[in-house]
């Protein structure tokens, strides 16, 4: 635990907690740490979440299968991200994601309860550490909205362009890297590969975009 301890204090969870602090709370909160990978289920769709999940190395998938099989990509989280929150807020709810390692990943869990429930000392750095969950769930409710509105544009050009638009947007550059690869950008905006693949081409020969693997440029206004 001591080898990540710099690194977690890093997390936004952890945001305005000293590391003496946070190294108590570890141990208080049952913090273990779990090594994933490629392609290893962290969460399954149907689990009750009862454990905070904080990405220490790597990158996870959250995902949804449909009742046929198809899967869409929700999200796509990295280094010091948490995964499901707001499911392990809910308390005794069924997930309704699946959360998968991208590539090798290396997990941190605490106690959900332990976590959001105040000591009798009410101490300072746990109350940072609830004000900062409530940022965090209010982040990923950004999120989500941003996820609605590029999936709910009629075509699969307007998607791509609302997707890419909000990406340079977050970045605060016309050039910028995704996280994810082409299937599972299909994933993500729930289209067909192909057609994407076609559609990003004919962006790119009508000189609105540029792009090599997952390295985009927005040309001109669209």
């Amino acid at each position: 635990m001591e080898k990540y301890l710099l690194k977690i204090k890093k997390s936004p969870l952890f945001i305005g907690i000293t590391q003496e602090e946070l190294s108590k709370m570890l141990t208080c909160f049952g913090a273990t740490i779990k090594k994933y990978e490629t392609g290893d289920m962290i969460i399954r769709q149907g689990d009750v979440i009862s454990k905070i999940y904080m990405i220490l190395d790597g990158s996870v998938n959250i995902e949804k299968d449909s009742y046929w099989g198809r899967r869409i990509i929700v999200q796509k989280l990295t280094e010091l991200n948490n995964i499901a929150l707001g499911l392990v807020a809910s308390r005794n709810v069924e997930s309704t994601i699946s959360a998968v390692s991208a590539k090798k990943s290396t997990i941190l869990t605490l106690n959900f309860n332990k976590c959001s429930t105040m000591c009798t000392n009410a101490c300072n750095h746990h109350t940072a550490l609830i004000q900062n969950m409530f940022k965090i769930l209010s982040k990923e409710n950004i999120e989500l909205l941003e996820k609605i509105e590029n999936i709910s544009q009629k075509s699969i050009r307007d998607k791509l362009l609302t997707y890419l638009s909000n990406e340079s947007l977050k970045h605060k550059s016309s050039s910028f890297e995704i996280n994810f690869n082409r299937q599972e950008l299909a994933d993500y905006l729930n289209i067909d590969r192909s057609a994407m693949s076609f559609e990003m081409s004919k962006l790119k020969n009508e000189g609105l975009i540029d792009y090599e693997k997952n390295k985009f440029v927005l040309k001109e206004e669209i």
